[in-house]
């Protein structure tokens, strides 16, 4: 090698050393500017750390093991804690910060987290603002990642469980954070989150339980899903002033197809799903009638989705494989009456507050067997937009022993059924208001037989007067139905939808058994 060729490798090398040298002086320079401004947080944000590493030339920074601890202004309460086994923010861009006002990153990624929250009402003296207030640049970052967390959330007033979720992950894909933006400064392109295990506290009575999760932009699915009732039904009883069922619900999962969701005109909330499946619900419902009775009015379907308070589109829901249990006692002696729906299966079509067109109305359709042997079939429609909650409600049953209707009938009414009903139609027409119901039942020897109270043997003088007014079969009547009807059948507000459609029936019963039978 000549002396020529020796120079210009000495001033390549040189200049490479000097490159590196600089580089490692930027390299520290950063890193203890960084900690010097981690040092200087303000008083209520206390941050700690085994070692920061700052790469200039890469645009990377990595926290080891740091500790976040973030506490009230004013009352010094601890707000958060959050521990992580990393934390990297990588490929950060000088170019766009210094030339294009923006902050530009390529990956922020939190590995680890364990995130306990206290929920404490903040202080009237307190501020509410917005945390993008201070932010002047747009930011972008290419992905958000969150691997392994744990997250906890606490009732800061009394330390009660909230919310806890186990291996949590979620990533988001192009994010963007405008503060020009007001309302909704922050977008994404894509996200997916994960779980394994969530608690949720639904308030004072219930709590959600989640075995897993698995949520994207497009899509979600959510198994063992289980929504209980926290107190036993003893219990339960008595801390209540009124009425309150007790649940008990399994789901094995749940299926969301198509979604869509995010505020529209960058206020309103709205979501959208061209299909929800429900897989095998199990309902268990118990209802003490001995508590108080809650006089609030229950608005129907319609209004409750009139005034959902979001914009709710799902084209299609579909439940599968359900089984209902509603248990309802009425005698202290007594441990209730019980009615049984199994192999259920439903369809609704157009369940949303959304649509203008008069013909997207609300249509529901189930099949059903009814107290372990009876079919039902059942077409329920009504339109959101109507201000006067009009519904059609169309029922056809199937053969049924009346004896099996007994384990509700006789702790609750003090009656036992006897006899054979081989079919039943009905529709109802209402309103909020009102409504009209036409019936036909086909039946064989049936006997009302009322209770004695204390003995439960039967009052024969009582059960002889009402069966002289109860026909005992629908064979004297023209293609052996029995026909009912009646009109101006009064809502009673304060009562469930159910109520209305069983004071319905029961008017229809009447008409029927102990009328003539005959179409009015």
């Amino acid at each position: 090698m000549n002396k020529k060729s020796k120079k210009i490798v000495l001033i390549i090398v040189g200049i490479a050393v000097v490159l590196f040298l600089g580089l490692l002086g930027l390299n520290y320079f950063l890193e203890n500017k960084l900690k010097k401004q981690i040092a200087e947080s303000p008083e209520h944000l206390k941050i700690q750390y085994e070692t920061i590493s700052v790469n200039a030339l890469s645009g990377n920074v990595k926290f080891v093991k740091p500790r976040i601890s973030i506490f009230q202004e004013k009352t010094k309460k601890i707000t958060a804690t959050i521990e992580l086994e990393k934390f990297s923010v990588e490929g950060f861009s000088y170019f766009n910060y210094l030339f294009q006002d923006k902050i530009a990153v390529d990956d922020i990624i939190f590995k680890q987290a364990k995130i306990t929250y206290y929920k404490n009402e903040a202080p009237k003296s307190d501020s509410s603002k917005n945390v993008f207030d201070k932010l002047k640049q747009i930011v972008q970052i290419e992905s958000i990642e969150m691997k392994e967390a744990f997250v906890t959330i606490f009732d800061g007033s009394n330390d009660s469980l909230m919310l806890k979720s186990d291996n949590l992950n979620f990533k988001f894909d192009g994010i963007k954070i405008d503060p020009a933006k007001k309302k909704n400064p922050v977008s994404y392109e894509d996200f997916k989150l994960t779980s394994n295990s969530t608690f949720y506290s639904l308030g004072e009575y219930e709590n959600l339980l989640l075995e897993s999760m698995d949520v994207s932009s497009d899509r979600s699915k959510f198994s063992g899903v289980k929504l209980k009732t926290k107190y036993s039904k003893h219990a339960l009883t008595q801390m209540i002033k009124v009425e309150r069922d007790h649940y008990d619900l399994a789901i094995d999962s749940i299926t969301i197809k198509n979604q869509d969701f995010g505020f529209k005109q960058d206020s309103v909330f709205y979501f959208k799903s061209k299909r929800v499946d429900f897989y095998q619900p199990n309902f268990k419902i118990y209802r003490n009638k001995l508590v108080t009775d809650d006089m609030s009015i229950k608005p129907l379907y319609s209004k409750m989705l009139r005034e959902l308070g979001f914009d709710l589109t799902l084209n299609n829901v579909f439940i599968n494989n359900t089984s209902i249990v509603y248990t309802e006692k009425t005698k202290e002696e007594t441990s209730g009456g019980k009615i049984l729906f199994s192999k259920l299966n439903a369809e609704i079509q157009n369940l949303s507050n959304t649509y203008k067109s008069k013909d997207s109305i609300t249509l529901i359709k189930v099949k059903a067997v009814f107290m372990d042997n009876t079919p039902i079939d059942v077409d329920w429609s009504f339109d959101v937009n109507n201000l006067q909650d009009s519904f059609v409600f169309k029922a056809k049953m199937g053969g049924l022993n009346a004896e099996s209707m007994n384990q509700f009938m006789e702790p609750n009414l003090n009656i036992q059924l006897e006899g054979a009903i081989k079919q039943t139609y009905f529709t109802i027409n209402g309103t909020d208001n009102t409504s009209h119901i036409d019936l036909q039942i086909k039946y064989d020897e049936f006997d009302v037989i009322i209770l004695k109270d204390k003995t439960k043997k039967k009052n024969k003088l009582l059960s002889t007067i009402v069966n002289i007014f109860v026909s005992k079969d629908s064979e004297d009547v023209s293609n052996d139905f029995r026909k009912g009807s009646k009109s101006d059948v009064e809502r009673v507000k304060n009562k469930s939808v159910f109520n209305y459609l069983w004071i319905n029936i029961k008017e229809g019963l009447l008409q029927a058994m102990v009328g003539d039978g005959k179409k009015k």
